[in-house]
């Protein structure tokens, strides 16, 4: 394959724009965009200089001719995206979720396998820079075996308009867009698996206000900013079918035991945090506060990581972006040189979908259930 692979964008929101931003970065060929709103895909494409623009994917494959997909459309179309674009011979790079349902992504995965195609899944997280050197104190021993995990997350987010976020059919609620990140950093964190977990999702909010056709996230972020806590007399109000956090206990295939907690709206004293307990102290992540180690009946003590922040979606857009750039980086270099990467695959997204799929269940037996 030539040095300079050809990438192709499916999706022209905010998603699609971080695709393309971070393969630009990594160095690719941006080869063309798809989106079924053709004047958002030739907005895109024109701020990026990409040649190809279409409003169907067979159309797309062909006349861009990618080395890559990099799918950022919503999660329902992930599946059929995926299939298509692995048969017609490409790589392919989806984002998070990668499906509906652990069976979708199972499919997904075959049909990469079957191709003998390289895939990976855009979990971005493990691009951080403190979760990486959490993770090499980790795996040194620095606290001994690890017993207990606890992560929490009170993202703080305004009450928004009814957008895609909202919609449980649409792939949205705390679960499946933040959630899937949570699970996927402890299981690299640890190098384990969930095995049985008990679960239950919050429906804090059960109704919306019916604003403005929102086609980028950030534009629904920044709509519920300037009207959050407003009342909105003369808006219809639609259903709010999506959870809007969880809450779940589980075991790890190590034996370790985990505490999930997350809310998209409460506020909480850390955005997000993840300690990990073990038999000789424990290390603590906090998003943008670095890390800390306490030993056992000894004083805390600060680890500095340069490059610690929030996510993409937050005003530290610039760090998300690298992270997006990390791992468009870690893909091309897989794919030219034919040795994996320590990047995130189909399989992880499987495996975290799995999880998923659990604890949806747990919600409606009230039991525990095997991942």
């Amino acid at each position: 394959m030539n040095a300079r692979i050809r990438v192709a964008v499916v999706g022209a929101g905010w998603a699609g724009g971080l695709h393309l931003e971070g393969f630009r970065r990594a160095g690719a060929e941006l080869a063309g965009v798809f989106s079924r709103t053709r004047s958002r895909a030739e907005q895109l494409a024109a701020r990026y200089g990409v040649p190809v623009v279409t409003d169907s994917l067979t159309a797309l494959l062909r006349e861009a001719r990618p080395d890559v997909v990099s799918i950022a459309s919503p999660p329902p179309a992930h599946h059929r995206q995926v299939v298509e674009a692995v048969e017609a011979g490409c790589h392919v790079l989806c984002d998070k979720p990668v499906a509906m349902t652990a069976a979708e992504a199972e499919k997904m995965l075959a049909a990469a396998v079957g191709q003998g195609v390289h895939h990976a899944t855009g979990f971005i997280w493990r691009g951080d820079p403190g979760l990486a050197r959490m993770r090499d104190l980790l795996r040194a021993g620095r606290v001994g075996r690890p017993r207990e995990v606890h992560s929490t997350c009170a993202l703080g987010a305004p009450l928004m308009a009814m957008n895609w976020i909202y919609d449980e059919s649409a792939g949205g609620g705390g679960l499946m867009q933040h959630g899937t990140h949570v699970i996927d950093r402890l299981r690299w964190l640890l190098d384990a698996e969930f095995t049985a977990l008990t679960g239950r999702l919050l429906h804090d909010v059960r109704t919306a206000p019916v604003g403005p056709d929102f086609h980028h996230t950030l534009d629904a972020f920044a709509w519920a900013r300037d009207n959050h806590g407003r009342e909105h007399p003369g808006l219809p109000v639609a259903e709010v079918t999506a959870d809007v956090g969880y809450d779940v206990l589980a075991e790890l295939s190590t034996g370790a035991r985990v505490r999930l907690w997350e809310s998209t709206h409460l506020t909480g004293p850390a955005a997000e945090e993840i300690t990990v307990i073990g038999d000789e102290g424990s290390l603590t992540w906090g998003g943008t506060d670095g890390l800390t180690f306490r030993p056992p009946g000894g004083p805390a003590e600060s680890l500095t990581v340069d490059g610690m922040s929030g996510s993409g979606a937050s005003t530290r857009h610039e760090v998300g972006l690298r992270r997006w750039e990390r791992l468009a980086s870690a893909f091309l270099t897989s794919i030219r040189t034919g040795t994996p990467q320590d990047h995130p695959t189909l399989e992880d997204g499987w495996r975290v979908a799995r999880v998923v799929d659990a604890v949806k269940r747990s919600h409606t037996t009230r039991r525990w259930e095997d991942v």
